[in-house]
């Protein structure tokens, strides 16, 4: 009876995704009590129960199938009678059981990237939503962000929006082991052109949201010194052109600093190569304060970015794999460079 097999393929359906309904609710409880990144792992392996992470969403779009299928032979019919009024409610019924009776990823992918800010947390200490520790307690987060955008000329574009919505606290060491302050994080600024129509009404024409990702690093020594391979001016107060006797760093780097004379104190040999070699690797803006102990580097490459082996995440063993494999490429190559540059 087509009945008893509806209710068979339901109960069959509805078994299948209770494990992955309790494997979820089980991936948030790890989550919140552990405390490595080696904690997690251990607890995915061995998991004891089916270790399914993907819904049978077999019967709704077998169901959502038929329903179209029905609508279009539909118009097959001579006229519009009987058959076609029932085959038009049956079209309907059946799309939209297919609707409620379909489960999407979106759970699943929730506490993924869950798992994933967990992992990045411990793996690489950092701490999202936190700003340094050695700044002041206290201290409000969008009025620490807005200072320190406005103490560097970097973070003046977009005429629309500017803003820091993603950052993280963390610690970066150099060549000697000392540790940095640091606040990494991402920029997004909205840039749009508008015109006025007829009636004087301003109408956007072209709407264009660019993201770049940079670090502030705090207690640095160097102080008045801007440098980007951009090809363009950093800014006030950073507008006198130092030039080396070195033709190759003319080509590569565009120096700026506040006065000659500094510069000519700051710029020695050892320091104009280690920012060659910093620079090598990516594209951007590199500014020390001009009377603060920090520095800003604002680039492309996203710093957050997850990079991984694993192709599609369907239960709980490719889950380990991914969080045991995956790396954040180009924060780990930003800090390998920067432990050699702040030394």
């Amino acid at each position: 009876m087509p009945i008893k097999t509806v209710q068979r393929a339901l109960h069959i359906r509805r078994k299948k995704n209770a494990h992955v309904f309790r494997n979820i609710a089980r991936l948030w409880e790890i989550g919140e009590q552990v405390e490595t990144h080696q904690q997690i792992l251990d607890q995915l392996h061995p998991w004891g129960d089916h270790p399914t992470l993907r819904f049978d969403n077999g019967l709704p779009k077998f169901l959502m199938l038929l329903g179209a299928l029905i609508f279009f032979v539909m118009f097959a019919l001579p006229s519009i009678g009987l058959p076609f009024i029932l085959g038009f409610f049956s079209s309907i019924v059946l799309l939209f059981l297919a609707f409620i009776l379909y489960e999407t990823d979106d759970a699943i992918q929730e506490v993924v990237r869950y798992l994933e800010e967990k992992s990045i947390e411990t793996r690489y200490h950092l701490k999202f939503g936190r700003t340094p520790e050695h700044l002041p307690l206290g201290m409000n987060s969008t009025l620490l962000i807005n200072q320190l955008k406005n103490s560097f000329p970097l973070f003046n574009k977009g005429s629309t929006s500017n803003q820091i919505p993603w950052y993280a606290s963390a610690n970066i060491s150099d060549d000697e082991n000392h540790q940095y302050p640091a606040f990494i994080f991402q920029y997004t600024y909205i840039e749009e052109t508008h015109i006025h129509d007829a009636d004087g009404d301003k109408v956007t024409i072209r709407r264009t949201e660019k993201n770049q990702w940079g670090v502030f690093i705090f207690e640095t020594q160097i102080r008045g010194l801007a440098v980007t391979n951009l090809r363009r001016d950093i800014g006030f107060p950073y507008e006198v052109r130092w030039n080396s006797s070195d033709i190759q760093i003319n080509q590569q780097l565009q120096i700026y600093g506040m006065d000659q004379l500094q510069l000519v104190k700051t710029l020695n040999p050892a320091l104009l190569l280690r920012l060659s070699d910093f620079f090598k690797s990516r594209k951007g803006e590199l500014i020390f304060h001009s009377h603060q102990n920090m520095m800003c580097f604002l680039g492309e490459a996203d710093l957050f970015e997850v990079s991984s082996k694993a192709r599609e995440i369907q239960d709980i063993s490719s889950l380990r794999g991914h969080l045991r494999t995956f790396r954040l490429k180009h924060y780990e190559q930003l800090c390998s460079d920067l432990s050699t540059f702040l030394k």
